[in-house]
């Protein structure tokens, strides 16, 4: 193997597992990281380099799933607090309408009962 893709190579690796480190579910992230260990364990012998190509080619693929996995589970998350922020502050609003509304209801029930 040439040290350029002996490099290449270590670069990807080392890209790999940074972006699975980005998972935030513990389940995603220790099974990605102990796949591609795997992966690059079983394939170190490889010596063909059309083969090297191909698991490379495979690789940077897979980066880039990812990249995108990591990239929209986020974007789903911060999508649901956002929600769930929102549709709490407008209970807790609503609450209050109703509250001012009830003691408003009872004041001037009370007005009525005191004379």
């Amino acid at each position: 193997m040439a040290a350029s893709s002996r490099a290449q190579v270590l670069r990807l690796y080392r890209a790999l597992l940074r972006e699975s480190q980005r998972f935030s579910s513990y389940n995603y992230r220790t099974y990605a990281i102990r796949r591609i260990r795997d992966a690059f364990r079983e394939n170190k012998n490889i010596k063909d380099a059309e083969k090297i190509e191909e698991l490379v080619n495979k690789a940077k693929a897979n980066l880039e799933v990812i990249h995108r996995q990591v990239f929209c589970w986020r974007a789903v998350i911060s999508s649901i607090l956002q929600r769930s922020i929102r549709g709490r502050g407008w209970r807790r609003q609503q609450s209050r309408e109703c509250h001012r509304r009830r003691v408003r209801d009872h004041s001037d029930l009370s007005q009525y009962l005191v004379n």
